[in-house]
């Protein structure tokens, strides 16, 4: 009975397993996605059996650490090898995060990069590309390619194993230290031992040599990392609202079901069937959709997982990594979802007692509209005498509308921060490091700053360095380090205290002073040491307000960026000549800087660009599911007034009529779900800004283009949902539907 039930209305069963394998298929690609990562950053190891990294690093990626700090750890009792190690990210054409790592060629760290084809590394100027990165930039042995502009030579290609680094590529650590500006330090050490039992005693006498330094066993690196942490957050929360709307879609389709079978139903309760029986005949249907449901996810998301492993600007930085258990989590996942979405049908079912079952008419009457009225009226009346599936739907179309809209508000909130931060002051120019991958890796030498500022139409520059403190006593605090004499200072409004002035002061963001429970005269620590805190400030930024400012010099040394800043302010003597300097700046110094004007700053960034591609994704992801949903819903509907339709056609109705009439039903549908995403929207944003630490850093601006966006999200979902069931209602012949039981 449960096959047969499906079958007999397959269309429908069809898009309901469509929906939910598409939530499943999402938990399994991001999931992958977020597990490669994390698996990519544990084969950083090697073979080591300790890893020392900068302590309250943010990112291995981001840590520095003096190179002179090995010979040290090489001396201690137990400790068999040490080597440095320089990571980074650059930006190629079409492949936007670039792994580059650093090792000596004679070295341990660089044994488990296994050669397939060509030479091993053995000199400056040469680059060994990982398998996949060398068929997805079209590289063989003898060619070469750039990173920052130096032209290197491909010695030969290897392989690991691991889809992060064979992603990505291996020079030599005097190369990585050249170009990733890196002087003299390393991102970390990788330390083996002759005898890896003693792991944890090493581990406190590497500790004890300097406090600048976090050992981590290395089989615990992925982890620690905030990165994979954040990456896991939003692959299950994104894959989490889609689950959510294809389980909206399942309960709509049972529910649906149950009305139908009313009749079936009563006969069954009349026959003697016990209240439990027909649950479990409920049950039973959507258990059935959500197991089909969730296999073909699997299938599906097995498909993108191949996909992604395929395009490199997605590969370099999150190759998907598929185990066995995030199979069975999808699967599990969707079993849950035929629980809950037919739970409420099932006790509805119960609750029919079989003489009002037998005397249920799934017809509709017809009423005597004006014209005018006629369309709006049956519209309104469709989604009236349905409206727990109504609801229902629209909730799914507003769950995709909402996070459209949060992640839209939110984007286009960093985008105009990001310009503010750099304008702030009056500077017309911003320069960041070229080629750079992203914002957080940029690093000028202070040398740039001096030829900039020797510009006759520059009147001053500002340095900026930033960093993120990320340690027990402050979880997260971005930090920026700026001279306490420099005239852009003056930005930091002051609400108590005063400005930094000696060594070892620091002012925070009233934001960041509220988060961590700080006021005037008490003391942090930071990176670099304890900071006593001489003022508390605001800017109206919200990176600034829930960050803390340092000395430059103080910074520099705190984030082993010495001479080194993130980026400068170029301030001018006559602001029209803006693009002349820019001009000037980008021939002279192209290599060196990549140069912004400061009120478009962030549309020019990678980090936005990076952004977009993910909201376009996103905004993909709900038209396929919340598509889906409508199209389900619509379905559902022309099926039920099928004699209503017939009755309309033999009444005189044309096709045209009779198509405008269901398009309309699911654009007013989709129409009033478009608004109460918007609404959805909001809340899902102060969500997302009340999380402890990261939510601070968000600012959320509704544009007319995000409103119009989320709108149009929701529109379109009606539009492509009602298109086909519009068109097989047209389709309806009189005589045909006026017979429909």
């Amino acid at each position: 009975m449960i096959w047969r039930a499906l079958w007999q209305r397959r269309t429908r069963s069809l898009l309901t397993v469509l929906g939910v394998s598409v939530g499943v298929a999402a938990v399994v690609v991001l999931g992958a996605m977020a597990e490669g990562l994390a698996q990519g950053y544990a084969g950083m190891a090697g073979g080591a059996d300790l890893l020392v990294m900068q302590a309250n690093a943010y990112d291995i990626t981001l840590s520095a650490l003096d190179e002179d700090l090995g010979a040290r750890i090489a001396q201690l009792p137990g400790v068999r090898e040490v080597s440095g190690v320089v990571v980074g990210m650059v930006a190629l054409e079409k492949v936007p995060y670039f792994l580059v790592s650093g090792h000596d060629p004679e070295g341990a760290s660089i044994q488990h990069f296994r050669i397939v084809q060509g030479n091993r590394l053995v000199r400056a100027g040469q680059v060994l590309l990982g398998r996949q990165a060398a068929k997805n930039l079209k590289k063989n042995v003898g060619d070469s390619i750039r990173l920052f502009g130096k032209a290197f030579h491909v010695a030969g290609i290897y392989e690991t194993g691991q889809l992060f680094e064979d992603n990505g590529a291996v020079i030599t650590l005097s190369d990585a230290q050249r170009i990733l500006k890196k002087s003299h330090r390393v991102s970390f050490f990788e330390v083996s031992l002759e005898h890896p039992s003693e792991a944890d005693r090493t581990k406190r006498l590497i500790e004890d040599l300097s406090p600048e330094v976090s050992v981590t066993k290395a089989s615990d690196l992925a982890d620690e990392q905030q990165t994979v942490e954040t990456i896991r957050g939003m692959a299950w929360g994104i894959s989490m609202i889609a689950i959510l709307i294809g389980g909206l879609g399942m309960m709509n389709t049972m529910v649906m079901a149950v009305f139908e079978q009313t009749r079936e139903i009563g006969v069954l309760r009349a026959l003697g069937w016990r209240r439990r029986h027909i649950m479990k005949l409920v049950l039973g249907q959507s258990l059935g959709l959500s197991l089909l449901g969730g296999l073909l996810g699997i299938s599906l998301g097995l498909g993108l997982v191949w996909m992604v492993n395929q395009t490199p600007a997605i590969a370099s930085i999150a190759p998907a990594f598929l185990k066995v258990g995030l199979l069975l989590q999808g699967l599990s996942m969707a079993l849950v979802l035929g629980f809950i979405g037919g739970a409420y049908p099932a006790w509805r079912a119960t609750r029919f007692s079989p003489v009002e079952a037998l005397r249920y008419d799934t017809g509709a009457g017809m009423g005597r509209e004006p014209p005018w009225l006629r369309h709006l009226n049956l519209a309104l009346r469709a989604l009236w005498r349905r409206r727990t599936r109504s609801l229902l739907t629209m909730v799914g179309i507003a769950t995709g509308s909402a996070l459209v809209a949060s992640l839209g508000a939110i984007t286009e909130g960093t985008l105009r921060e990001l310009n503010a931060f750099v304008s702030k002051g009056g500077a017309e120019l911003v320069a960041i490091q070229a080629g750079v991958a992203d914002m957080g890796y940029s690093v000028i030498d202070e040398r740039v700053g001096r030829a900039i500022a020797a510009m006759p139409e520059v009147a001053y520059v500002s340095g900026i360095l930033w960093g993120v403190s990320s340690g027990e006593d402050v979880p997260f605090l971005f930090m920026i380090g700026i001279d306490p004499t420099d005239p852009t200072i003056s930005r930091y409004r002051i609400m108590q205290g005063r400005h930094i002035a000696a060594r070892h002061e620091a002012m925070l963001g009233h934001t960041a002073a509220r988060n961590l429970e700080k006021s005037v005269g008490d003391t942090i620590i930071l990176p670099g040491g304890t900071y006593r805190v001489v003022g508390i400030f605001e800017t109206g930024t919200a990176y600034e307000d829930a960050a803390g400012v340092i000395a430059l010099r103080e910074a520099q040394a705190a984030f082993q960026k010495r001479h080194q800043v993130s980026l400068y302010q170029i301030k001018l003597r006559d602001s029209s000549q803006a693009q002349a300097v820019h001009d000037l700046i980008e021939t002279r110094l192209g290599s060196e800087v990549s140069v912004s004007m400061s009120a478009t700053f962030g549309e020019n960034l990678a980090d936005l660009q990076n952004t977009k591609a993910m909201m376009n994704a996103v905004f993909t992801l709900a038209l396929v599911v919340g598509g889906i949903v409508v199209t389900n819903t619509m379905v559902m509907s022309v099926m039920e007034r099928t004699r209503e339709i017939g009755t309309l056609r033999a009444l005189g109705w044309r096709k045209v009529h009779v198509l405008w009439m269901v398009l309309s039903e699911s654009l007013l549908l989709s129409g009033l779900a478009g608004g109460m995403g918007l609404l959805g929207g909001g809340v899902l944003t102060l969500a997302l800004q009340s999380v402890p630490d990261f939510g601070a850093f968000l600012t959320a601006v509704y544009t007319p283009q995000v409103v119009g966006q989320s709108i149009v999200v929701a529109l379109l979902l009606g539009l492509l949902g009602g298109l086909y069931p519009a068109w097989r209602a047209s389709r309806l012949q009189p005589a045909e539907a006026l017979r429909y039981e």
